[in-house]
């Protein structure tokens, strides 16, 4: 019902005005959290890049992975295997576990591996090291859409990590 209220002969709808408020509270809930998705790297590259970039493992102990924590289904992605020099021969070996095949496609890998092979636990790339450390990165496209946990390793040590890919 539309009352006037004092002196003025204004129509008021308490009821209407009382919806229209609480759909504005609700708008701003909506754009403060597409911020805050933003801010933490939800929407694409970029966000704080500590909460988006992160590292596993440690170089000095022999295997440091540098990766994303958020992915994007088909969108291009890496991964950064930091490795210790091996000590015994000149030939290192890292091995994944079978959802990086699966789930990931492998657009690129520098530098090359010397010999790649699958096998029922995962798959596994062989290096050429001349007996120094050296960066591998991986290339990367995600197939599939979810939470990746992947498991990587050298003969000494293994990491696991967690990414979760968006649609």
């Amino acid at each position: 019902m539309k009352k006037h209220r004092g002196e003025l002969e204004i129509d008021e709808d308490i009821q209407l005005e009382s919806a229209n408020w609480k759909v504005q509270r609700f708008a701003w809930v909506i754009m403060a959290l597409v911020v805050v998705a933003a801010l933490l790297g939800f929407t694409g590259d970029g966000g704080i890049a500590k909460l988006q970039h992160l590292k596993a493992g440690d170089a000095a102990q022999g295997l440091e992975v540098e990766y994303e924590r958020f992915l994007r289904r088909t969108a291009p992605a890496e991964i950064k295997v930091n490795l210790a020099p091996s000590t015994d021969n000149s030939l290192t070996e890292l091995h994944f576990n079978k959802k990086f095949y699966e789930d990931i496609e492998v657009d690129n890998i520098v530098p090359e591996p010397s010999e790649v092979y699958t096998h029922e636990q995962g798959i596994t790339y062989r290096f050429t090291t001349a007996n120094q450390p050296f960066s591998v990165t991986f290339y990367l496209t995600p197939k599939g859409i979810g939470s990746l946990p992947l498991h990587i390793a050298t003969d000494k040590k293994k990491v696991a990590i967690t990414q979760f890919i968006y649609p």
